[in-house]
């Protein structure tokens, strides 16, 4: 009975590694630095004759809970439009699917055509690599974003916003190419609110196809508050993406505007990657079938 119980705890032992392990990175922005050590910022707006402003500004309270935060219009145009690439941490999309997950508060007025927030795998680090197409963007990239269909009426507590799914295709010289899929319906978040956007990335068997599945939680005017959550089923990309889909070192990212779209501040970044153990997966089914081959001979 003791071998018995000994080869079986051996299988569980493998079969649990058979579920990966977790890489996870995240920035709180509650530390002086986070947002320009951690994060390439490149610009498609708004910069060129306004040095000192990096698209982001970092500020010490105004995030969840009051916490530090990035303020998304602090920049220095109406149509600042800025990409903040995390910088710390490559990953490859063939070794699992990628989540990223960042909170993003809602203005109570705004103009609408921008994004309220836009998270994505980008190619590159350097500079006008954007998730974002026409000149001078020059990326590839998987993405998914939520923006607003229309302005806040006056006096209305929600507005209306849509969920999409976007790649980009670039030669690296000519400007980046984007293929959207189409929009879901429209739904209404609380203006004033803060909200968690997680959107998972997985590469598919498909050739140059990743599918994009995501969630969008209402969490109160503090951020603490946990409310309703909306999912948007895993879709596939409508175009295909050749280059990101072969590429095995890309980063994490995400992007917003200064006055359109409806972000007034993000906080929590976090990137995560579920890998298989294939070698530990192995090595400990390997121990747990010896066990057995033992307890059988007994």
């Amino acid at each position: 009975m003791k071998r018995i119980k000994r080869a079986g705890f051996c299988v569980g032992i493998a079969l649990a590694a058979a579920s990966g392990l977790a890489y996870a990175d995240s920035v709180d922005f509650n530390t002086a630095g986070d947002l320009t050590s951690k994060f390439t910022i490149n610009n498609q707006t708004g910069t060129a004759a306004t040095p000192g402003f990096p698209g982001f500004v970092q500020v010490g309270s105004g995030g969840i809970g009051g916490s530090g935060a990035v303020d998304i219009t602090a920049g220095p145009s109406g149509t600042l439009d800025a990409t903040a690439i995390y910088n710390v941490q490559s990953y490859n999309p063939a070794s699992g699917t990628i989540r990223i997950s960042e909170y993003v508060k809602v203005l109570t007025q705004y103009t609408s055509g921008d994004r309220l927030i836009h998270v994505g795998l980008v190619d590159d680090l350097a500079a006008n690599h954007q998730l974002n197409g026409g000149a001078p963007a020059v990326a590839d990239f998987i993405s998914a974003r939520v923006f607003p269909t229309a302005a806040p009426v006056a006096g209305s507590p929600t507005a209306p916003f849509t969920w999409q799914v976007q790649a980009g295709q670039s030669t690296g010289a000519a400007a980046t190419g984007t293929f959207n899929n189409t929009q879901s319906a429209n739904f209404n978040l609380i203006l004033g609110d803060w909200y968690l956007f997680t959107a998972d990335f997985t590469k598919t068997a498909t050739p140059n196809v990743f599918s994009v599945g995501g969630s969008l939680q209402d969490l109160g005017t503090d951020g603490l508050t946990a409310g309703a959550t909306m999912t948007f089923a895993p879709e596939n990309s409508s175009a295909s993406a050749p280059d990101i889909y072969a590429d095995t070192t890309v980063y994490g990212a995400f992007r917003g505007h200064a006055a359109g779209g409806g972000a007034d501040l993000y906080d929590n970044f976090s990137i995560t990657q579920t890998v298989p153990e294939p070698t530990a997966l192995l090595g400990l089914a390997g121990f747990a079938t010896l066990a057995l081959i033992r307890r059988r001979r007994a």
